[in-house]
C-alpha cells in the first residue's frame, strides 16, 4: 500500500479545475489501486461512474475460483483533506434521507471507507472502513428538507452520524500515516460479522447497546447500563420495554463473546 499520492495529482490535476473534482478523482483512484476488502482481501473493484451509491464493490471471487452465488461487497467512498487530523468527524453527509432508510430495509446499505489525506503532501493519512452492518437506524439523521423555492424542492438530505456506531464497527487501516496490518483488519471484519447479526431492528438493538457499553468500564454492572434507559428510549420510541430489551440484549451479547458474566449479580465483564 503506498500512501504518496504525488502521480496520482501529476495524471489528474490537468483533466480538472476545482480541487474538489481533483481530490475526487485522486481519491477513487488511488482507492482503486491499493484497498482491499477486509472479508476476502482481495483487491477491490470499482463500480462504472455515476453508479448511484456504491463505489467499489468484491464479489469474494478469484481467476480459478467463483463462488455460487456471488455475494457482493459494497463499499461507498467519502475522502476530504477538511477531516481533523488523525480523526474523523461525529457526523458525514449521506444521500437522500428515504433512500438511505430504504437501503438499511433491505440490508444493501454499503460499507463506508473513510480517507483523509494531507493535500500539501500530498499523501494518504488515515483511512477508515465503518462495517455495514453496524451502521442502523439510529445512525442515519435527517437533515432539513429543501425549500419549496430550491430546484429540488422538498428533497431530504440525511447524515451518518459516527458517534452512534460502536467503536467496534470502525476498522482503521491506516492510522496517522501508519498501516494497519492486514492480517488485524480482516480478524476484526470478521468479529464485527460474527457479533451483529439478524435484520436491521435486531442488530439496531445490539449495535446500541454496544456503543453504550463502550463508554463504561471493563466491568459493568445492570444498574450502568441502566443509566442509558432513557437515551435507548429515544432511539427505539416504538418499544415501550426497555430494560426488558437491555437485559435480552446482555445475554446475546454474552452468547456472541462479547461480554461475560462475573461473580454478583448483574456484573458483566467486556471482553477484549
Amino acid at each position: 500500500m503506498d500512501l504518496d499520492l504525488t502521480t496520482y495529482y501529476s495524471a489528474i490535476k490537468a483533466s480538472y479545475k476545482s480541487w474538489s473534482q481533483i481530490g475526487g478523482r485522486i481519491a477513487e483512484k488511488w482507492a482503486s489501486d491499493n484497498l482491499y476488502c477486509p472479508k476476502c482481501g482481495r483487491g477491490l473493484d470499482q463500480y462504472a461512474n455515476n453508479t448511484p451509491v456504491y463505489d467499489f464493490y468484491c464479489d469474494h471471487s478469484d481467476e480459478n475460483f467463483v463462488v455460487i452465488p456471488k455475494i457482493r461487497e459494497n463499499f461507498q467512498l467519502k475522502a476530504s483533506y477538511r477531516f481533523p487530523k488523525n480523526n474523523f468527524p461525529k457526523r458525514i453527509n449521506s444521500g437522500e434521507y428515504n433512500t438511505a432508510i430504504n437501503f438499511l430495509n433491505h440490508g444493501v446499505f454499503p460499507s463506508l471507507i473513510l480517507l483523509h489525506y494531507d493535500r500539501a503532501m500530498p499523501a494518504v493519512e488515515d483511512a477508515m472502513l465503518v462495517h455495514r452492518l453496524s451502521i442502523t437506524f439510529s445512525c442515519i439523521i435527517p437533515r432539513k428538507k429543501l425549500s419549496i423555492n430550491a430546484r429540488r424542492a422538498g428533497w431530504q438530505g440525511s447524515y451518518i452520524a459516527l458517534d452512534r456506531i460502536p467503536q467496534l464497527g470502525c476498522i482503521k487501516m491506516i492510522e496517522d500515516s501508519t498501516i494497519m496490518t492486514k492480517s488485524i483488519v480482516q480478524e476484526k471484519w470478521a468479529s464485527i460479522t460474527k457479533l451483529l447479526q439478524g435484520n436491521v431492528v435486531q442488530r439496531g438493538w445490539t449495535a446500541d447497546v454496544i456503543n453504550f457499553i463502550e463508554q463504561m468500564p471493563k466491568n459493568f454492572s445492570l444498574e450502568d447500563i441502566y443509566r442509558y434507559e432513557s437515551q435507548l428510549s429515544e432511539l427505539h420510541p416504538q418499544n415501550k420495554h426497555v430494560k426488558d430489551k437491555i437485559r435480552q440484549q446482555l445475554q446475546v451479547l454474552r452468547d456472541r463473546g462479547y461480554i461475560r458474566f462475573i461473580t454478583g449479580k448483574g456484573r458483566y465483564e467486556r471482553v477484549s
